[in-house]
């Protein structure tokens, strides 16, 4: 595969993946609307907005979930991980 065409296909399916996070959380805050103590859901929220790079909502969504669940131990893992790539991130664009 050429260079030109690699790099194509990696902007193509990562709009693919942006595009398709974006509609899936669309999707999650209207079930959020109807059962918002659900933890579930808040995590699911924070790792769409991951997936998007926007790491203030990311965070914020996982503290909603935190607060429904605070002995959770995945949901403390995921923000764990969140806020350290976002920190990296930032670091990164200095």
């Amino acid at each position: 595969m050429s260079s030109t065409v690699g790099r194509w296909w990696k902007s193509f399916s990562n709009s693919c993946k942006y595009l398709g996070a974006s509609l899936a959380i669309v999707l999650v805050k209207r079930k959020l609307g109807r059962r918002p103590h659900d933890w579930t859901l808040w995590l699911t929220l924070g790792r769409l907005y991951e997936v998007g790079y926007q790491w203030p909502q990311a965070i914020d969504a996982l503290e909603n979930a935190r607060k429904l669940d605070p002995h959770n131990a995945i949901i403390a893992q995921q923000l764990s991980h969140t806020k350290k790539a976002a920190k990296e991130e930032s670091a990164a664009k200095r």
